[in-house]
């Protein structure tokens, strides 16, 4: 981030707004490179960090916890019962935070991959100087119809929600998939298609990113192919997709 007060959690003048840097990544269970992972994040310095397939199986919380030390941040949302859904944060964010929760979606069984439990991880924070933003992780189905599902259940709760809301996730379908298209109205991907995101060895597509409605303003969204510390390489054998980045202004 270019301008070092945005990470604070300030503007750049008195009345500016409230800046945050939100970085959402699948992170393969921590399979993969653990030390790039930690590295790249200390460069991106994220204010929020939306985490897909998160520790889930083997100790979760604990696992989670440990990853957290690592990067100096704080759960807000994940661990047992997360359904591999998390959000940290730094310390000026968490002391925002109004409410937390895990919305379970069902899923229609139909192969083995569908059995993975699915949600809408989601955190409500007061706005400096008034109002409030929902922020939230998500990790739609392999199944279309199961990401339809969980798309009109994302829909709804942003539709009554009642402030800004931003989503990052593992999609699994580009922009112009049935669930994307239904949310379009709502929530918008600001970043160029072209910033593909997987596989992260070679990405062709965009199925990861942060979404945002209409009244949050966007001052830079990408994906990330490489930080200060991880080159593409290392960052390509962190996980199977790549971070993908908004900076956005409340």
């Amino acid at each position: 981030m270019t301008d070092r007060n945005a990470a604070q959690g300030r503007g750049t003048d008195a009345g500016d707004g409230w800046d945050l840097r939100i970085l959402s990544w699948n992170l393969w269970e921590l399979r993969g490179d653990l030390r790039a992972v930690v590295e790249a994040v200390h460069d991106l310095d994220p204010d929020v960090l939306l985490l897909q397939e998160a520790p889930r199986l083997v100790l979760p919380t604990t696992r989670l916890a440990w990853f957290a030390r690592q990067i100096d941040r704080r759960i807000l949302v994940g661990g047992f019962g997360g359904r591999g859904l998390a959000i940290l944060a730094k310390d000026h964010v968490a002391a925002q935070v109004i409410r937390r929760g895990m919305h379970p979606v069902a899923q229609t069984l139909s192969d083995l991959n569908s059995t993975y439990p699915r949600g809408v991880a989601a955190v409500r924070l007061s706005v400096p100087g008034g109002g409030a933003v929902v922020v939230s992780s998500i990790h739609l189905a392999l199944q279309e119809e199961n990401r339809l599902t969980h798309a009109r259940h994302l829909a709804g709760l942003v539709e009554r929600t009642g402030a800004p809301v931003i989503a990052g996730g593992d999609l699994n379908e580009t922009a112009d998939g049935p669930a994307r298209s239904l949310l379009a109205p709502l929530l918008s991907d600001p970043a160029a298609q072209s910033e593909h995101t997987f596989p992260a060895k070679a990405p062709v597509r965009r199925i990861d990113a942060v979404l945002a409605t209409a009244d949050v303003t966007v001052r830079g969204a990408r994906a990330v192919t490489s930080t200060d510390s991880v080159d593409a390489a290392r960052l390509a054998g962190a996980s199977d997709h790549l971070p993908t980045l908004l900076d956005v202004t409340l």
